[in-house]
């Protein structure tokens, strides 16, 4: 049984629409003062300058956050998690991949943030050695119902887990 769950598409669309925002409200408003300066818009836009300082503000609070896109594959001895940034990761940032056997799996916990739309899946798991170790990983555009499938599965590995070691 392979269960496979990702979310690329999401964050590829949700990073090229900060995009255009961005570009609106801080490109429109340089146009229109180079070629338009007598406009009702660009008068508008002075009017409103506080407005360019928010996008720009929650568009940086964007990238500084990240759009992560995820990959999780559920295998039946197995599981692989991969978190990357969407656009912001082409510059460079941490990728994050986890790939252990089921036995190894002891715990784990779902973060979430405040405001933020990224989620945090802190997976706690011991290695063959005995050695304990957590690793947390971003999600980004985690919908209740993937939430709840990934509970499903990771309580039923634990449970598992629980059941050989007894």
């Amino acid at each position: 049984m392979k269960i496979e769950l990702e979310n690329k598409r999401k964050t590829i669309l949700l990073s090229i629409i900060g995009f255009i925002v961005l570009l609106f409200s801080a490109g429109l408003p340089v146009l229109f003062r180079i070629f338009f300066r007598e406009s009702f818009f660009y008068h508008s836009i002075v009017d409103y300058h506080y407005l360019f300082w928010i996008v720009l503000f929650l568009f940086l609070y964007f990238l500084s956050k990240g759009v992560f896109y995820y990959n999780i594959i559920f295998e039946d001895s197995s599981f692989l998690i991969r978190s990357r940034r969407s656009l912001s990761g082409l510059f460079g940032g941490k990728n994050y991949q986890l790939e252990i056997s089921n036995d190894m799996l002891i715990g784990f916990k779902f973060l979430s943030r405040g405001i933020s739309f990224n989620d945090t899946l802190l997976i706690q798991m011991i290695s063959h050695s005995g050695k304990k170790s957590a690793v947390r990983i971003p999600l980004t555009l985690l919908s209740k119902d993937r939430r709840n499938k990934i509970l499903n599965i990771l309580n039923n590995i634990i449970q598992k887990n629980e059941c050989q070691t007894n």
